[in-house]
This record gives C-alpha cells, sequence and structure tokens, in this order.
C-alpha cells in the first residue's frame, strides 16, 4: 500500500570532495526516498535507470516502481570545494528523461496520500503536477526546488506555476532569490501562492509560512559541525525526511526537527549509507537520541552514537 510516492531521477554520482572520490548511487527521489522511510513505512518510488546501473540493491523498497530503459542512467560528477561549495562538472539525464506524466499518473492509487516531486525538467515538473491534480485532487502534493533549474526566465515561470498549485514548497533562500527576484526574504515569499512554504536557511533555521502567518524554526547545528563527509543530498534527504514526519504527526514543528536531524546524520557519511538501515518507530524515538547527545555536561557529536 503505498501512502506517498517520491518521483525523480536516481544517479550513478561521482563525487569529489577533501575526503577523496567516490562513485556512488544518487539522485534527488532516492534521496528524498531514503529520508522519508527512516518514520514511515509505506513509501514508493518512481524513476528510471540505464543498462549501466550498478546499485540495484538500493532498491530495496516494498513498492519500487524502477523503469529499466535503453542506454545510460542519469549521471552527475560533482567536485566540492573545502566549504562545501557544489560545481556540477557533468551532467547527464539519460534514463531520468524517461520518467513521463503518463506513467506516472497511471501509478497512482486511491490509497496515496502525497506526492513528492523532486527536481527534474521544469516543464514536466509543471505538467506532472497539473495531471495529478486533475486527476487527484486530494492528494497532498510536495514539490522540492533546485537551483539548478532557475537559471532561465522560462524555467522559473515552469517553476512557479508547479509551486502554486502545489501543497507544500520546499526551497532554500538562495533558490527564492533566484526564482522571484526580490531580496527581501518576506516580499518574495507573497509571490509564491502554495498552501505552505518550507524556506529553509541552513544553519540558522527554517521558515514556515502558511495561511496561519510565518513561523521560524531554529536550527541543529551542533550536532554536525566538523563531521560533513558528504553532504550530496543533504536537501533531499532533508525533504523527503519532513514530508513524512509531517505527513504522520500533522506538525511542523516536529518535522522540521526531524528532517534536520535525518539529514544531519546522513552527511556523517558517503551518500545515504548512515540512514539506510535507520528505522524510528516515532519522532520521540529521534528526540531521545538528540537529548542523549548531551551527555554528563559535555557535548557529545553524532559520530559517539551507534545508529546502524
Amino acid at each position: 500500500m503505498t501512502e506517498i510516492l517520491f518521483v525523480g531521477h536516481v544517479s550513478i554520482d561521482k563525487i569529489r570532495n577533501i575526503h577523496g572520490e567516490v562513485v556512488q548511487p544518487g539522485g534527488a527521489a532516492l534521496y528524498a526516498a531514503m529520508g522519508a522511510r527512516t518514520i514511515y513505512k509505506n513509501i514508493a518510488i518512481f524513476s528510471a535507470i540505464g543498462e549501466d546501473y550498478k546499485f540495484k540493491d538500493v532498491f530495496d523498497f516494498e513498492y519500487p516502481i524502477i523503469k529499466r530503459v535503453k542506454g545510460e542512467s542519469t549521471k552527475f560528477f560533482i567536485v566540492y570545494d573545502k566549504n562545501w561549495n557544489p560545481k556540477y562538472k557533468e551532467v547527464i539525464i539519460g534514463a531520468g528523461s524517461k520518467i513521463t506524466t503518463n506513467e506516472l499518473i497511471k501509478i497512482i492509487r486511491r490509497n496515496t496520500k502525497a506526492i513528492h516531486i523532486a527536481p527534474m525538467n521544469p516543464p514536466k515538473v509543471e505538467k506532472m503536477i497539473k495531471e495529478i491534480r486533475k486527476h487527484y485532487p486530494d492528494i497532498i502534493i510536495s514539490l522540492n526546488s533546485s537551483i539548478h533549474y532557475l537559471n532561465k526566465s522560462t524555467n522559473r515561470n515552469y517553476i512557479l506555476n508547479a509551486a502554486n498549485l502545489s501543497d507544500i514548497f520546499i526551497l532554500n533562500e538562495k533558490e527564492l532569490r533566484a526564482l522571484i527576484g526580490i531580496e527581501t526574504v518576506a516580499e518574495a515569499l507573497k509571490k509564491i501562492k502554495s498552501k505552505i512554504i518550507v524556506l529553509t536557511l541552513g544553519e540558522i533555521g527554517t521558515i514556515i509560512s502558511s495561511e496561519k502567518g510565518i513561523e521560524f524554526i531554529p536550527a541543529m547545528t551542533a550536532i554536525t559541525k566538523n563531521l560533513l563527509i558528504d553532504v550530496t543530498g543533504a536537501g533531499d534527504t532533508w525533504a523527503g525526511s519532513f514530508l513524512a514526519s509531517y505527513i504522520r504527526y500533522g506538525d511542523w514543528s516536529k518535522a522540521v526537527g526531524y528532517a534536520s536531524f535525518i539529514s544531519a546524520i546522513k552527511c556523517t557519511g558517503w551518500n545515504f549509507e548512515k540512514i539506510k538501515n535507520l528505522r524510528f518507530n516515532s519522532i520521540e524515538e529521534a528526540y531521545e537520541i538528540i537529548i542523549s547527545l548531551k551527555e554528563k555536561g559535555r557535548q557529545l557529536k553524532l559520530t559517539d552514537l551507534n545508529l546502524s
């Protein structure tokens, strides 16, 4: 029984950073789904891979819908500087272009509560959300932005239209300014008509904007300080775990706190190796671990805990 469906790229990533260079599984939809299933059981993922994809063991979801197509997989070569700023050396969409709206509509089930659309080609994203709204008006639609798709005005228009049709729109401050073209955050947020806007501010925290007003939730920066191994997919992991915990509990504060925690754990290892087998029965169970980091007057680190 699929209750949350994640749609988007699954990729082969070559990552180079201060810790070395690795080739590993990745993709925004896969990272988001990995984050979500740490707290939610009925997770599905819809994506496409090529003939060269070697990491098929990562699809151990209960409901994977993975198309295998001729040609090569989606691939990214990302180089990070010492401050973790990424530079995309190579982008090959490959099999990702075979993720179609018609197939998406066919695989959706009536018991699906939410669909998360990970960053993809903006015209496709807008079309997908329009069709979901048309055929399944009661499903919660979550959309995640990416700065790499906001370089053209046409793309920005597609994303803004898609956001306005979504229930939850997740983006960061840099993406907000690129999308709207206004420096003032409060004014920029007014231009987006999504029911809930989730604006992540990195080490500062998260802003939730809705019809009830604006709420600020501080970040948990202490638990990740000097522990970063690989930040690839951190935002996608955050988005997936946020959506899953929000759907389960209906509480923004809990969802933000949980998402920050899971994303932090993810970054202490390569790809999603630190969260792949991580499961919590409740958010409170995760909070107990966070509290335990402050032990006998001293601040422990995530790496001091055995979370596997």
